[in-house]
């Protein structure tokens, strides 16, 4: 559709921006120029700039932006051709039908999807095998209702029948892309026993579906066929929804897929967006950057998602600039946010989003980690590698500061190759995640004095410690220091293995992932916080045994890419990139 330049101009000068955003907040003049607090997030002092001679405003809070049609289609939710009649009417400008056309198709479009997400939503409370799935996923009714989970069956008809009793003709729900036509041209439904995902764009409009099987068939997820209105690599989900929370804490958390974006709304982390696959294209990364600055990557811990994760720091290298960054959120192995929490529960992993690490740090970890540095051709072959990656950063000022870090970080590695290289199995990362949770413990043991006792009982019933640990506590319970202070019991003069042990506990990575095992958390939540621990890790621990065959399986590269992986990821984006000049 396209709207003459001049009536659109005519309508941001004969509409004044600041009495428009006037209807919403307060505004307040200095000089030329309006301020006020912004309407799209939670604000006391003025950061939002309207000038009116441009008709534009700009955040300086949460770096929202546009002009008087961003109004009405990020706060009001008009579609952008329905904010142009809307304004045009206000000012007598006179929209032709002809300017709607297109927008008439794409209306009765969104009219087929908006019913069918109604279909899809009934169904699922048709189904108990979808509830049941659901509850064990944790996921809550709300949070349900929240994000119209359904379902693509219906014992009764199937959603072609349905939509043809609306009064929609076969060949719009034909090209609803709802159904398809088989080879023999009998209509066949294109979602069929799968949990569905409605998919939105920016506007709030459902543009397609994403749906899951129950089983174990595959494929496990599928998306609704690609068409002008639904494209996977400009959409991000979930992002109409989390938009005004990701520009209130000024953070974007990009997760690998619906699921976790779902569960972790259901833990009230509402910020969380997801490509329509694996793989986040340059489009994605762009839409991403309108609302924030610095967006968190966290894919899952599995070799699939570190290697989506490489790809998307090495995609944004050309694109990086003063205020588009990236960060990332390494994952433990084999853990997905949900499997995460589950384990450690969702305070460690608001510990981990607290730490990010930064694209220099994420891109030398996983590249360098592809070769063997301890031979002289594969240095120079590495440090060449640095340079071309680095090369492609057209910023200048970003290239000379990241290809500096990127060297220092090669050289030091270097320097410490000769020093002791401990390589954890998969199994051994759980493990220790798992120990440095039980020091965990002990900490808490230590540095609460008022419920030490509590605690001594019940970390010592839960038989997560071995002989180290346990003569430790016994140690303490059977001394005069069983009730001192924790600095008394570090300036006193304590067997080897027992002041060995107390260091370890005394760790700062410790007090990063468990916070409640600090002296200035409160004791009797420290004490819940420990129970609930001990709870889910016996939980963990028991899954673990039923998985250890498989874990056994396999070998310390399992989430390690090998340097051909690297360099085709890294040659295949070259060349994607040559293309497009």
């Amino acid at each position: 559709m396209s709207f003459s330049k001049n009536d659109l101009e005519t309508i941001k000068s004969k509409i004044k921006l600041s009495s428009e955003i006037g209807k919403k907040t307060k505004i307040l003049k200095k000089g030329n120029d309006h301020w006020c607090c912004c309407p799209f997030h939670d604000e006391k002092t003025p950061s939002c700039k309207i000038n009116d001679d441009l008709g534009s405003f700009y955040c300086f809070g949460c770096g929202a932006k546009g002009d008087i049609f961003t109004i009405y289609t990020d706060l009001y939710n008009f579609s952008f051709p329905d904010a142009v009649k809307e304004l045009g009417q206000r000012i007598g400008i006179k929209i032709t039908d002809n300017n709607f056309k297109l927008d008439k198709k794409s209306e009765k479009y969104f009219e087929i999807l908006e019913c069918a997400t109604d279909w899809f939503e009934k169904n699922l409370q048709l189904n108990d095998d979808c509830i049941k799935y659901l509850k064990k996923r944790s996921i809550s009714n709300q949070t349900i209702s929240d994000f119209r989970i359904g379902y693509s069956d219906n014992p009764k008809f199937k959603i072609y029948e349905y939509l043809k009793t609306k009064n929609f003709s076969e060949d719009e729900i034909v090209e609803s892309n709802l159904v398809k036509r088989d080879n023999n041209n009998k209509i066949k439904d294109f979602f069929y026993k799968r949990l569905i995902f409605p998919i939105s764009n920016e506007r709030g409009k459902v543009v397609g579906f994403g749906g899951r099987v129950l089983d174990n068939s595959m494929p496990k997820y599928i998306n609704s066929p690609e068409s002008i209105f639904f494209k996977k690599r400009d959409i991000l989900y979930n992002l109409h929804s989390a938009r005004n929370s990701i520009r209130q804490k000024k953070n974007m958390l990009i997760c690998e897929g619906y699921m976790d974006v779902i569960s972790l709304y259901d833990k009230n982390i509402k910020t969380a967006v997801a490509p329509l696959g694996t793989a986040l294209t340059e489009n994605q990364l762009l839409l991403s950057w309108k609302y924030v600055h610095k967006p968190t990557i966290m894919f899952d811990g599995d070799n699939s998602g570190l290697k989506a994760s490489l790809k998307a720091a090495l995609i944004s290298l050309p694109l990086l600039s003063s205020n588009k960054y990236l960060q990332f959120i390494k994952l433990p192995n084999n853990f997905d946010p949900d499997s995460f929490i589950k384990a450690y529960s969702i305070g460690h992993l608001v510990n981990l989003l607290k730490n990010p690490i930064s694209i220099v740090e994420f891109i030398f970890d996983r590249s360098s980690e592809a070769i063997d540095l301890t031979k002289a051709d594969n240095k120079i072959q590495y440090d060449k590698y640095l340079d071309d990656i680095t090369s492609n950063i057209k910023d200048n000022k970003i290239k000379y500061f990241y290809k500096n870090e990127l060297k220092n970080l090669f050289f030091n590695k270097l320097k410490n190759l000769n020093k002791k290289n401990i390589k954890f199995t998969p199994k051994e990362q759980i493990n220790s995640l798992i120990e440095m949770q039980i020091f965990s413990f002990l900490a808490t043991y230590l540095n609460h004095v008022s419920v030490r006792e509590e605690l001594g009982k019940l970390i010592k019933n839960s038989q997560l410690l071995d002989e180290e640990k346990l003569d430790f506590l016994n140690y303490f319970e059977n001394s005069d220091l069983k009730s001192a202070d924790i600095e008394v019991l570090i300036k006193s003069n304590l067997p080897e293995k027992i002041s060995e042990t107390l260091k370890k506990s005394m760790e700062n990575g410790i007090f990063t992932l468990f916070p409640y095992a600090q002296k200035q958390y409160n004791s009797s939540d420290a004490l819940e916080e420990v129970r609930e621990s001990v709870k889910n890790l016996n939980t963990r621990l028991l899954n673990l045994k039923k998985i250890n065959k498989s874990l056994n399986e396999m070998t310390d590269n399992t989430s390690k890419l090998n340097w051909d992986e690297l360099k085709k990821i890294s040659a295949d984006l070259y060349i994607d990139s040559e293309d497009k000049i």
